[in-house]
């Protein structure tokens, strides 16, 4: 199976990669535009992703350039901090860093936020990307209607293990890259949207 060529999204080179997609359909063209709205507003509030997951796959918090968790809408060249659900410990190297890199809202019908793997905020020119996956790799998520149907989808690209580290956190990253490979992961990725278009 071959990734899905879609407009903004990386072409996968090397590595793995997912294509995650999860559709709530309803009965007319009002309806769907009520829901939008509702998925909309899920969509920029990242910290409060891992409750609409039916498998809270992990906790998402947007902070800003310097770290700081913030409460508003994401931009570019903000970060989210996750902390993934198989990791009960909350301190400082448990986390896994990402960079918005671009935020498109042009289509009226679509909004896409990708992001990438990143080296801890305010140390862009020093230190290491704290991340099981490469810097190379690219994760996009995309909210989109069409006349009868929402949709969350969820494109990983170029998913490789980050080696940009000292020697234990490399075989660590390999080790969970290797298991995100297998399945879990992206049975995680669909709980989420799917708890993001399910709107009741």
């Amino acid at each position: 199976m071959k990734a899905k060529k879609i407009p903004g999204i990386p072409l996968q080179v090397k590595g793995q990669f997912h294509d995650t997609e999860s559709i709530q359909k309803f009965k007319n063209a009002q309806e769907t535009e009520q829901k939008y709205d509702v998925l909309k507003d899920r969509f920029f509030d990242i910290n409060k992703w891992s409750t609409y997951s039916k498998g809270s796959i992990a906790e998402f918090t947007l902070c800003d350039s310097s770290g700081k968790t913030v409460h508003r809408l994401p931009s570019i060249g903000d970060y989210i901090k996750i902390l993934l659900s198989n990791i009960k410990r909350s301190e400082k190297e448990s986390y896994q860093w990402v960079r918005i890199d671009m935020i498109d809202q042009t289509n009226p019908n679509s909004i896409m936020i990708q992001c990438r793997p990143s080296k801890l905020p305010g140390d862009q020119f020093a230190g290491n990307t704290v991340h099981f996956h490469s810097a190379g790799t690219t994760c996009t998520f995309i909210i989109s209607k069409g006349d009868d149907y929402i949709k969350m989808a969820i494109y990983g690209r170029n998913e490789k293990p980050n080696q940009n580290t000292d020697i234990i956190s490399s075989i660590k990253n390999m080790f969970i890259a290797f298991k995100g490979v297998i399945g879990p992961s992206k049975i995680q990725w669909k709980q989420l949207a799917d708890g993001m278009v399910s709107l009741k």
